[in-house]
C-alpha cells in the first residue's frame, strides 16, 4: 500500500485504478475518504451532498448485474499495447467484476441552490465535482485505488429506487474503491504551455 502525505505527489500519481483486489476495505477507510470529500467546497456552504456507499454483497451483485447488462453485448475489448487498448481493458476488468469491488461510493447531491429561489443545477455539479476530487485525492493519499466513472447515467432511477435514494437527490459520481493490482505513477497530461492563456485566449 503506497500512502503518501504529499499532496503535489498525490495530484501527480491519481491514477484511475480500474484493477481492485477484492479484499475487503475497512469501513474507518471510507469514512475517511468522506470526511475528505466534505472538505470541498460547496455553493454557498450549503452542503447539500450525500454519499451512498455500497459495501454488502447483495446491492454490489445488484450493481455487478446492471454492469454486465449494460456493456456485456456491445462491450468489445481492443487489442493492442496502446493507452486507449489498456484503458479499455481495465474498463472490461471493472465491468466484469464489479460485484467483487470492496466497496462503490455514489457522491450525491441535492438541486438546492440559491435557497428561496429556483435551484439552477449548475450550482449542484460545482458542489459535488470537487467532493468528488477530494475522495478520490484522499484514496490516492490512503494508498486506495478508485477511478472516477459515470456508470450510473444509464441506471440512475433503478440504482435510487433500489437504494432508496430520494427522488430530488442526483447521483454525480459512480467511484469503484479497494486496494488497487497495479502501482500508482506520473499521469499523462498535456504541458501547461498548451492549455495557459495569458492575458486572452490566443490559438
Amino acid at each position: 500500500m503506497t500512502v503518501t502525505n504529499d499532496i503535489f505527489e498525490v495530484m501527480d500519481t491519481c491514477r484511475a485504478m480500474r484493477r481492485l483486489k477484492p479484499d475487503p476495505v475497512d469501513r474507518e477507510l471510507l469514512e475517511k475518504l468522506v470526511h475528505y470529500a466534505t472538505r470541498a467546497p460547496s455553493a454557498g456552504n450549503t452542503q447539500l451532498w450525500g454519499f451512498l456507499i455500497v459495501d454488502e454483497p447483495e446491492g454490489k451483485e445488484f450493481l455487478g448485474d446492471l454492469m454486465r447488462e449494460q456493456f456485456g453485448a456491445q462491450f468489445q475489448v481492443p487489442e493492442g499495447n496502446d493507452a486507449t487498448a489498456r484503458m479499455m481493458r481495465a474498463v472490461a476488468d471493472l465491468v466484469n467484476g464489479f460485484d467483487q469491488v470492496p466497496a462503490i461510493i455514489f457522491p450525491c447531491v441535492a438541486n438546492g441552490y440559491p435557497p428561496g429561489g429556483e435551484p439552477n443545477s449548475m450550482f449542484m455539479w460545482s458542489t459535488i465535482y470537487p467532493a468528488t476530487q477530494n475522495l478520490l485525492l484522499a484514496a490516492r493519499a490512503l494508498g486506495l485505488g478508485a477511478a472516477m466513472t459515470t456508470f450510473q447515467m444509464a441506471n440512475e432511477q433503478l440504482i435510487k429506487d433500489h437504494f432508496g435514494v430520494p427522488s430530488d437527490v442526483s447521483i454525480g459520481a459512480t467511484i469503484p474503491v479497494g486496494y488497487p493490482k497495479g502501482r500508482f505513477g506520473p499521469l499523462t497530461r498535456k504541458p501547461v504551455g498548451e492549455v495557459i492563456h495569458w492575458n486572452g485566449w490566443q490559438s
